[in-house]
C-alpha cells in the first residue's frame, strides 16, 4: 500500500495539473510525471485512477477550506462576527484559487456540471455539514447547521455571480449580507425549541 507521503504528493501534484492545465487536459500521466514518480506508483496510490485521484483533491482542498474559515471564525466572540469572518475567510480562499480560477473562467461548463440540482444539493449538504461544528459554541446543532447551510448557499451564489455592489473581501459589506440573509435564517431556525445561546449582535 502507498504511504500517505506518497498519497501527499500526487494530490498536490494533480491540484498544479489542474491550475495549469485544466480538468479537460489533465492526465495521469501529466500528474504522475508532475508528482516524480511512475504510472506504476500513482496507481498503487489510486487504485481508481484519475477520477480517485480528483476526488482526494476535493477532500484535501475542502479540508483546508474548512481549516482556514475555522481559523478566522474562532477568532470571533459572536455568532455574527463568526458568520463574516468565516464568508470573508472562504472568498479568499476561493478567490486567490489557481485551480478553481482556472475552471471558474476557463471550464465554467465543468464546474456548473457539479453544481446543478441534485448535485448542487449534495455539495451544500456536504459543505453545511462539515461547516456546523464551526457554530456549535453560539448555536444547538441544527440551528448551526441551517447557519452553515444559509451562509454557505450565499457564498456560493456570490462567488459563482460576483456583483459589483459587494466585495467578498471586505468585512463590512460581508456583514451586510449576513444582516440580510443569514441571521434572518438563523432566527427563523430558532424556532420550535431551539434557540440561539449568542448574542446576533
Amino acid at each position: 500500500m502507498a504511504s500517505t507521503a506518497t498519497r501527499a504528493r500526487v494530490v498536490d501534484a494533480a491540484l498544479a495539473c489542474l491550475a495549469t492545465d485544466g480538468l479537460r487536459r489533465t492526465t495521469v500521466d501529466d500528474i504522475a510525471a508532475a508528482a516524480g514518480i511512475s504510472r506504476a506508483t500513482l496507481y498503487r496510490a489510486f487504485p481508481g485512477g484519475r477520477e480517485t485521484i480528483l476526488a482526494a483533491v476535493v477532500d484535501d482542498q475542502t479540508d483546508r477550506l474548512l481549516g482556514a474559515v475555522g481559523a478566522a471564525s474562532d477568532a470571533s466572540d459572536d455568532l455574527r462576527g463568526a458568520l463574516v469572518a468565516g464568508l470573508v475567510a472562504a472568498a479568499a480562499f476561493v478567490i486567490g484559487h489557481r485551480a478553481v480560477e482556472r475552471l471558474m473562467f476557463d471550464e465554467p461548463a465543468t464546474l456548473l456540471t457539479h453544481l446543478e440540482f441534485e448535485r448542487f444539493d449534495r455539495v451544500l449538504a456536504t459543505l453545511s455539514s462539515r461547516a456546523a461544528p464551526l457554530l456549535a459554541r453560539f448555536l444547538d446543532a441544527a440551528a448551526a447547521e441551517r447557519a452553515a447551510e444559509f451562509a454557505t448557499r450565499v457564498a456560493v451564489s456570490y462567488l459563482l455571480q460576483p456583483s459589483d455592489e459587494v466585495d467578498l473581501l471586505e468585512p463590512a459589506e460581508v456583514a451586510r449580507l449576513v444582516d440580510r440573509f443569514v441571521l434572518p435564517g438563523v432566527e427563523a431556525a430558532a424556532t420550535s425549541g431551539e434557540t440561539i445561546s449568542t448574542k446576533l449582535s
